[in-house]
């Protein structure tokens, strides 16, 4: 497939998260979790721990995913990915930063995790916008890091194909 530094994989298993987030949106909500690929073999994710994790084990876990790439990243911006991201290893999940989305959902805002930017409490998409946002100074959906949840991610995809190509989907029909 070639998947390079900076990739996103979007995935789904039918989660409570994607459950959650739909009782609180109006667009569809298809993705759970989200991953940041550090190379051809290992993904960067927030899950329990803020850990890399084999592809091949995502792919296994996971029926459905859909895999994007930002076409205009440069080798700097992957450079500055690959020293980013491990900064942030093995810290806990950031459990808190739900809660804060709970809230920012039920109140249709992004007040409460946008007061907690805290880098070191992160959760899957907010650790893979960190990264993007650090080594890019991008933002998904027009939300800070903080506040970013998978929805977001996609939203921007699905908002700027010029700036984002679909490398695979395999999509819950």
């Amino acid at each position: 497939m070639g998947l390079k530094t900076g990739d996103i994989i979007l995935s789904s298993k039918g989660s409570i998260v994607v459950k959650f987030m739909r009782l609180f949106q109006k667009d569809p909500v298809v993705w759970g979790h989200v991953l940041i690929v550090k190379d051809e073999n290992i993904a960067w994710e927030a899950n329990y721990v803020l850990k890399e994790t084999l592809l091949e084990e995502v792919f296994r876990k996971n029926r459905y995913y859909k895999i994007i790439r930002k076409v205009d990243i440069t080798d700097d911006q992957r450079d500055i990915m690959r020293k980013t991201a491990p900064k942030l290893l093995g810290h806990p999940y950031g459990l808190g930063r739900i809660v804060l989305q709970f809230f920012d959902h039920v109140f249709h805002t992004n007040w409460f995790t946008k007061k907690a930017d805290w880098k070191f409490l992160q959760v899957c998409s907010s650790y893979v916008a960190w990264i993007y946002w650090v080594s890019c100074r991008y933002k998904f959906n027009g939300v800070e890091w903080a506040s970013c949840d998978p929805d977001d991610i996609e939203d921007e995809q699905l908002t700027h194909p010029e700036i984002w190509e679909v490398l695979e989907e395999r999509r819950i029909k």
